[in-house]
């Protein structure tokens, strides 16, 4: 009985984490804002709008279309790099599946 309790209980936290996942990465603002957070912005993560930018994926369009990506740009709330002390507020978002992941995308 004990061992099947903490067999349990482990099964349990595995699936809140993959859930967790998964749910943070099905629409692109999710998937942005999770992104945030886990680069250690937590208070960027909940400010801000999260915009399509048109002007970028323009210039970009080829590549990004090969890609299936998208550049989304954070609005109203400046994030700023550690290292360099610019501006983050570019995002690529790929939809991989029916899942959307994130990386920085350029300069803001």
């Amino acid at each position: 009985m004990k061992f099947s309790r903490t067999a349990i209980i482990i099964v349990s936290f595995f699936l809140i984490i993959i859930g967790g996942f998964i749910i943070s990465h099905t629409t692109p603002s999710m998937s942005i804002r999770a992104h945030i957070f886990i680069n250690g912005y937590p208070i960027g993560a909940f400010k801000g709008t999260i915009q399509v930018n048109k002007g970028q994926y323009n210039m970009d369009k080829d590549v990004l279309h090969r890609g299936n990506s998208m550049i989304y740009t954070m609005v109203g709330y400046h994030i700023y790099d550690r290292v360099t002390g610019d501006v983050i507020s570019n995002y690529k978002v790929k939809k991989i599946g029916f899942l959307y992941f994130v990386e920085d995308y350029g300069e803001g």
